[in-house]
């Protein structure tokens, strides 16, 4: 008996999204039980069945772990998605949060807002990075439609790349000039998750949220944008109206994450990638598949970094760098003889 290609899509589909929450499980526990402190697993069940105060490993698990694993989800997720939706928005492979200097932005208001204003809390702190965002997407948007000549994506991404090195120049200048506030800023430059508490999450869990809902109800104009603007144009969408909602909800979403623990990049460049070989290019698929994966990555690299200089801390950033390096290079040269 034959079935149905649709319901076929549907079965394959389910497995994804189950072997996905098993895989993403299987790594939260890893988080929350390895670390300086090994804790074991019965340890840890009990702290779900009956919380103890009193208890040192308790204590770990509710002020450090858990704290630590959500915040992996949620800027895993939150990162990812933004990385779909600007690849949809530009219709560059190569965008990202990172790739097109959001994350320097956000960094650079940051830094100069911690080194003048050394008591801004972390809402403030949060808002510097969303206005840090806003502001290298305004540049880099102004910039590409004054050079004449040339596709608008090709021209978004090389002068992205060049804001993102300048903003970083000047946020490693401030550094130099600020002695006190490198010691406790260089470790978050990196991007790293250590850390992070309950406050950081009362910052992360509703923006994120929030985020990732307005991009779900975005999904359809973006794959109608995905397949051209006069096709998206003839099906009644208003382009100019969901770029501009898109690139709010990208900023939010990186924003906040670069507030909280840093810059971490190729998180949203590797994983729209990946998701594209298991969805296709719908993104009402595209957006609730690469928010998982991305917290499967960003956890996944949040325990690789601990085993790096075991038991000290390495920030997770490093290690999706050393993921995202490499596979930004075979995305550049094969978009580079696709165009050939």
């Amino acid at each position: 008996m034959m079935i149905d290609p649709d319901k076929r899509k549907r079965i394959r589909l389910a497995v994804y999204a189950m072997v996905s929450f098993a895989l993403l499980l299987i790594l939260l526990v890893c988080s929350l039980i390895i670390g300086p402190t090994f804790i074991p697993l019965p340890t840890f069940i009990d702290y779900l069945l009956d919380y103890d105060p009193n208890s040192k490993d308790h204590l770990i698990l509710h002020t450090l772990r858990i704290p630590r694993a959500l915040a992996t989800i949620l800027v895993g997720s939150s990162l990812a998605t933004a990385g779909c939706m600007m690849q949809a928005l530009t219709r560059n492979p190569l965008a990202s949060p990172s790739v097109f200097g959001i994350n320097a932005g956000a960094s650079f208001i940051i830094v100069l807002g911690v080194v003048l204003l050394p008591g801004l809390s972390g809402l403030q702190l949060t808002i510097a990075g969303f206005a840090g965002g806003l502001l290298a997407a305004v540049l880099i948007f102004v910039m590409s439609a004054a050079l004449r000549g040339g596709r608008m994506d090709v021209k978004m991404a090389l002068i992205g790349v060049v804001i993102q090195a300048l903003l970083g120049s000047f946020t490693q200048g401030l550094l130099i000039f600020n002695e006190e506030s490198a010691s406790q800023l260089l470790f978050w430059l990196a991007g790293s998750i250590a850390g992070t508490d309950w406050r950081d999450i009362g910052i992360l869990l509703p923006t994120v949220s929030c985020g990732l809902i307005l991009a779900f109800m975005l999904s359809r104009s973006l794959s109608l944008i995905s397949l051209g603007d006069d096709i998206a144009r003839g099906l009644g969408q208003r382009i100019w109206a969901v770029r501009i909602a898109g690139s709010m909800i990208v900023i939010m979403l990186a924003g906040t994450c670069v507030s909280v623990v840093g810059p971490i990049g190729f998180v949203g460049l590797i994983v729209p990638h990946m998701t594209r070989y298991l969805t296709g290019n719908n993104y009402r698929l595209l957006i609730p598949f690469s928010a998982l994966l991305g917290a499967i990555l960003m956890t996944a690299a949040d325990v690789v970094s601990r085993f790096i200089h075991f038991p000290s801390e390495t920030p997770a950033g490093i290690v999706t760098a050393l993921i995202g390096a490499p596979y930004f290079v075979y995305l550049a040269r094969r978009q580079g003889r696709r165009l050939a």
